[in-house]
């Protein structure tokens, strides 16, 4: 029904009440249509804000996210370089030792071999020496003490057999200087130290000489060779007592001394007891070189 059709039925004055009314509903619908309309854009407004923030506030999240897990890889990155660069330090390390020790071996190797030889050329050379001096060659003797102690000047061999030589010789100030450097590289040495006493008597000074034998005897007290030594110079001294006790000792700690049954035999000679005889004659059976 049209506008002007239901005016015209309620007609006259209540037509235009009516009219005004339908208006004022009309402005009332409008109002709340349009009430309604901006409570749904505020909504609609609020609803994509909030969106907004928590899509904001995730991304800011995702970021923290892979902000933490960027700084977790270069840590662990940083963590595995390190390593590698430790393992590597390492490794080199390792084989820097490894070559060193080699190398080391290699050398001690090597110092043993010549060692060895040195060792050995040193006994040759000693042997040698000992034969020129009891042949009577007694400068090439010296000669090999010579370059014996060249190759090794701690080893007291050849300084008493330097000793001996020169005491052969006669040079007894050279052989007291050998024996004394000998009992300096090894003060126990009971050789030395009565062959010291035997140039000592040699020239002449025969307290020096006993006090050479006594200390030898001290350090050795079974030296066959320091309580002979002794034996000659308390014989040489007219002590026959003690020249026999001492040459009776060498007898017994070698009974096949025959230095020592020729010196005895002397002694005996000399203070005229006829047994002296047989113990020259023992001496020569030993050693026929001896006592002649």
């Amino acid at each position: 029904m049209q506008r002007r059709e239901f005016i015209a039925l309620i007609g006259g004055k209540d037509a235009w009440l009516a009219v005004a009314l339908l208006l004022l509903i009309g402005l009332l619908l409008v109002g709340v249509g349009s009430y309604a309309l901006v409570r749904h854009n505020r909504a609609t407004q609020t609803e994509l804000k909030s969106e907004e923030d928590r899509r904001a506030a995730e991304a800011a999240a995702n970021r923290k996210v892979e902000e933490a897990e960027k700084q977790r890889l270069a840590t662990e990155q940083e963590r595995r370089a390190r390593a590698a660069a430790e393992a590597e330090a390492k490794r080199k390390s390792e084989e820097a030792e490894q070559q060193r020790m080699v190398a080391l071996r290699a050398a001690e190797e090597e110092g043993k071999r010549e060692e060895a030889e040195a060792r050995t050329r040193y006994a040759a050379l000693i042997s040698k020496g000992n034969a020129d001096s009891k042949a009577g060659n007694y400068n090439r003797a010296i000669a090999d003490y010579n370059e014996a102690i060249r190759l090794d000047s701690k080893n007291t061999l050849a300084f008493i057999g330097r000793g001996d030589a020169y005491t052969n010789k006669g040079d007894y100030e050279r052989a007291l200087a050998d024996y004394t450097e000998a009992i300096r590289l090894d003060p126990k040495s009971a050789l030395a130290v009565s062959d010291r006493g035997v140039a000592y008597a040699n020239k002449g000074d025969y307290a020096r000489a006993l006090a050479d034998f006594n200390e030898a005897i001290l350090l050795e007290p079974k030296s066959a060779h320091a309580f002979r030594n002794r034996g000659v110079l308390y014989a040489h001294k007219g002590d026959d007592d003690r020249a026999f006790a001492d040459f009776n000792e060498v007898i017994r700690l070698d009974p096949n001394n025959a230095l020592a049954f020729c010196n005895r035999g002397r002694a005996k000679r000399n203070i005229n007891d006829a047994s002296g005889n047989a113990d020259i004659a023992k001496a020569r059976q030993l050693d026929p070189s001896v006592c002649r």
